[in-house]
């Protein structure tokens, strides 16, 4: 009866941790797979952030466009702390405007808001249409892009 008692004890004993260790597997597995969707929705939001912000920074610069009658006046809404130039792309004036990683205005900064401002052909004054584009500098990544218009009138 003794020696029965022993291996009945000793059955519970290996059950017990046996059952141990399928509860440890599964909490490893479960800790494993909250990990890793953890570390995706922390992408995501950073993503979502960086979208945001493009989209708040296009339409400033769409405000703006609508608020000018040249690209010099834009230039001159748009320009804080040295972020401004214009540039020749493709024989044609483009505006660009820098911020940091904050949306703050820089002159060294990194992220690109570059306007393409393009008045109608034949027209002296009339539609004009903006071509906003933003991107990031390091990643060449355009993150937004919005067209928009005004008319100059006649």
């Amino acid at each position: 009866m003794k020696g029965f008692r022993e291996e009945r004890k000793r059955k519970h004993i290996t059950a017990f941790y046996m059952e141990t260790l399928v509860l440890v597997l599964i909490f490893t597995a479960v800790i494993l797979v909250l990990t890793k969707v953890f570390a995706l929705s922390g992408q995501m939001s950073g993503k979502a952030r960086a979208l945001t912000n493009a989209v708040h920074l296009a339409e400033n610069a769409a405000e703006a466009v609508a608020a000018s009658d040249s690209l010099e006046m834009l230039a001159g809404l748009l320009e804080e702390n040295g972020n401004v130039r214009i540039l020749q792309q493709d024989g044609q004036e483009v505006l660009q405007v820098r911020y940091d990683e904050a949306m703050k205005p820089a002159a060294d900064g990194n992220v690109l808001v570059e306007v393409q401002w393009v008045p109608e052909a034949g027209v002296e004054k009339g539609l004009t249409q903006g071509v906003i584009h933003v991107s990031r500098e390091d990643s060449g990544e355009q993150l937004y892009m919005l067209k928009t218009a005004v008319y100059m009138g006649r």
